[in-house]
This record gives C-alpha cells, structure tokens and sequence, in this order.
C-alpha cells in the first residue's frame, strides 16, 4: 500500500480537497476510485488509461485520470507517498494552463 496525501499550501487549503468539495457526487466518486486504486497499485498504474507522467522535466511527477476529471500528483519516493497537488477537469483549452499551475504547486511543495 501507498500512502495518499493531500499538498497543503502555505496558508493551509488543500487545492485537491477543495476541488473534490465542488465535484458533483458523481465526479467525486470516480476520482475517489481512482485515488483508492492508487493507493493499492501505485507506479504499477503506469502506462495505463489511469496513471501517466506529465512530460516536462520534473520527476515523478504524474496525471491521475477518470474520466474527464485529472489530478496531478507527486510521488515522494522517500516517503512512499503520493502527493495530490491540483485537480481541475479536462477540457482541451484548459490544460496546459491546469499543468501549469499543477507544475507551480509542485515546486511550492518541493521548497
């Protein structure tokens, strides 16, 4: 089993809490599935319609994926864990703006 953590920005929201929050029922309970079935299988997930790397340069950086909904999220090696950084839903015009700001989050993080 993997750890699942949720990124706490400095003044303590939780960008993917929040986003759940606002999720309909429906959308909340695909990315909870897909949240559980990362924390059961991990990297195994790789290479899957569920779990891939977000081209870029940074590593272990990764997109969970359910349906439309896309949560970007570290894998902390040390830890074990992964980090759920920002979730937004995928619409084409949108998500190289989503991955920008899930790219600013993790380096927020990693300081």
């Amino acid at each position: 089993m993997y750890r699942i953590t949720y990124y706490a920005k400095p003044d303590s929201t939780q960008p993917v809490g929040e986003w759940l929050d606002s999720l309909s029922i429906e959308h909340q309970a695909v990315v909870m599935a897909k949240i559980q079935a990362l924390e059961e299988n991990g990297l195994v997930l790789l290479g899957t319609r569920m779990l891939s790397a977000i081209k870029g340069g940074d590593k272990d950086f990764y997109e969970l994926r359910g349906g439309q909904c896309r949560v970007a999220l570290y894998f902390n090696r040390s830890q074990n864990a992964f980090v759920l950084l920002h979730g937004f839903l995928k619409k084409q015009q949108n998500e190289r703006a989503e991955i920008k700001r899930a790219r600013s989050l993790l380096h927020e993080y990693l300081r």
